[in-house]
């Protein structure tokens, strides 16, 4: 192996090494309703619904994964464990400490962005995460492979087919870049 391989193969395996991820041991925490009277299990907007009220229609739940990052107590910088969080998204909202699986309510292309704050004792650092189209991002992700004029091609055919009632719609993993 040449020292020009070698010194490739390292820096990949760094790499990998630096990107592990902590394993979520706790339960998924289940989001709270902020208008308990209004909701029904996870679904903030059951009753308001039933009432006849033109809000976004139920589809079911989502798992959202939270994570924390920053700088490590050896200088370098990777996943921090045991941060204690507060997701809010005006509707709901949880405490929780990462990482982290959190359970809210899908309500398709209308569910809201998720605020999310961490703070240890010498930092703090927050995040929104909208909501986004999961079925159109597989469909972007497999013409990633068929060269530019194929993504091109296959980007409007996606466009074209997105459909909002029968897309599948979620959030994205999120980390917490602490400063």
């Amino acid at each position: 192996m040449t020292i020009k391989k070698f010194a490739a193969l390292g820096v990949l395996v760094a790499t990998l090494v630096g990107c592990t991820q902590a394993e979520i041991t706790q339960p998924p925490i289940t989001v709270t309703p902020n208008v308990a009277r209004d909701a029904v299990g996870i679904d903030v907007y059951a009753r308001p619904r039933a009432g006849g009220n033109p809000v976004p229609a139920f589809r079911g739940q989502n798992t959202v994964q939270i994570r924390t990052s920053g700088k490590l107590s050896d200088g370098g910088f990777g996943e921090i464990s045991g941060v204690p969080c507060l997701l809010d998204s005006g509707v709901y909202k949880a405490t929780f400490t990462t990482p982290a699986n959190l359970i809210v309510p899908d309500y398709g292309p209308n569910s809201p962005a998720l605020f999310v704050r961490c703070t240890t004792d010498t930092t703090s650092a927050s995040v929104t995460a909208s909501v986004v189209n999961m079925t159109a991002q597989q469909r972007n992700a497999s013409a990633a492979g068929t060269g530019l004029l194929g993504a091109i091609i296959i980007g409007a055919v996606n466009e074209a087919n997105r459909d909002n009632l029968n897309d599948d719609f979620g959030y994205n993993p999120v980390t917490v870049q602490l400063r």
